[in-house]
């Protein structure tokens, strides 16, 4: 899934700052280098307001919070007029090289943080080539360069207060959306009319889906295999049970919301009954554990373990992510600690600030239910934002 394509305000950004010191001084990091170029842009410049240069390019972020560029001749104007760092200095014919190891050398700094990251792809923009350059470049202090995911994820995935009332707005979009949709679903239907019909909701709205929109909303009738994809083809009938996963791109942020339901109106079959209970179960268990500090693995143990206990299998992926900028956003990931598959994501501790998805799957004969609901972290444990789904919802 792509990262957003809308700069992130110059406002939150600088208050953001502090996530990014307060992350520095945790971990005694002096320096975050973020270095880039054109053809192979690191996912983070366009936030730092470093996008677009030509050159090899340095964006420096000390301790203190002070910033410098390092950039070609050609580019310091643009950075200058970004009004963002404190200090640009320009390059010529020599490279960036000279400049950059007299900067690093002046600094002398024990740790320095470099966009590296085995399991985190936004936080991993340093390519191999431009690795190599710096290490050659500094290299009295290649072996202190450190990876920069947390301090990516202090960026990315924590939330000032206007963020999350940006993500509360998107989710009641995606949910008044959600509510216009069940008019559709219905005997007859194909799986690919409710998708498009959304479609439409979404373009009347002036808005845009939360990822591709080929995928979203993914219409899932009976059962269906879940996946990422927009439908089967299928037609839905009475008695079916149909599951929709969709969210809504709200000025930059995002919702990722999904909902279930039973066609027609006879009663509900017990094992259907069963199968959305247990869901709503797990995703309470899950909740009943989320709170700052907790691993993200512990917060999906949590929900797994209940559905195995009830005799349903073991779903195969992880209970939730963040959500924000990106409807898969950079961060601690509710998920089973498969390091082939998660690395180390699930190790990662629950912030305060961070939005996050609760989604684990049980599966029956009947589908696949999921009851995402989106939530915020609090101090002392989480603030739902999105509406729970308590019930099954009758249509058609």
């Amino acid at each position: 899934m792509k990262l957003d394509k809308i700069p992130l305000k110059m406002d939150f950004l600088r208050r953001k700052l502090n996530f990014i010191r307060k992350t520095m001084e945790e971990q005694e990091i002096d320096l975050w280098l973020i270095f880039t170029r054109e053809g192979n842009e690191d996912p983070l410049a366009q936030d730092l307001r470093f996008s677009d240069l030509t050159w090899r390019s340095a964006a420096i972020i000390e301790q203190d919070g002070t910033r410098t560029a390092i950039v070609g001749n050609l580019d310091a104007e643009a950075i200058k007029r970004a009004k963002f760092y404190d200090d640009v200095f320009g390059y010529g014919s020599e490279g960036a090289a000279p400049k950059l190891r007299q900067f690093v050398g002046r600094k002398k700094p024990k740790k320095i943080a470099v966009n590296t990251s085995f399991d985190e792809g936004a936080a991993d923009g340093l390519s191999s080539g431009m690795r190599d350059y710096l290490a050659k470049c500094l290299k009295a202090y290649s072996k202190r360069f450190v990876s920069g995911e947390d301090l990516a994820i202090a960026l990315r995935a924590k939330l000032v207060p206007e963020e999350v009332e940006l993500v509360k707005k998107s989710i009641h979009e995606c949910e008044k959306i959600y509510d216009d949709i069940e008019e559709v679903i219905k005997p007859g239907k194909k799986d690919r009319y409710i998708h498009d019909f959304a479609h439409k909701l979404v373009s009347d709205r002036g808005l845009t889906t939360a990822w591709m929109a080929d995928r979203c909303p993914s219409v899932i009738v009976g059962n269906s295999p879940m996946a990422h994809l927009g439908y089967h083809n299928d037609t839905v009938q009475k008695g079916d049970f149909v599951k929709l996963d969709f969210g809504v791109n709200y000025e930059g942020y995002c919702s990722d919301i999904q909902r279930n339901y039973f066609v027609g109106t006879e009663n509900v079959p017990g094992g259907m009954k069963r199968m959305f209970q247990t869901a709503r179960d797990a995703n309470d268990a899950a909740l009943s554990v989320l709170k700052p500090g907790v691993s993200g693995y512990l917060v999906d143990q949590a929900g797994r373990r209940l559905i195995v206990k009830r005799g349903y299998p073991e779903y195969m992926h992880a209970l939730g992510h963040v959500l924000g900028r990106s409807t898969h956003e950079i961060g601690p990931l509710l998920g089973p600690r498969w390091p082939n598959r998660y690395g180390k994501q699930g190790e990662k501790p629950v912030q305060k600030d961070m939005v996050f998805t609760i989604e684990p799957s049980v599966r029956s004969k009947f589908g696949t239910c999921n009851l995402e609901q989106d939530v915020l972290v609090l101090t002392r444990g989480y603030q739902e934002l999105s509406k729970l789904q308590n019930e099954l919802i009758r249509v058609g």
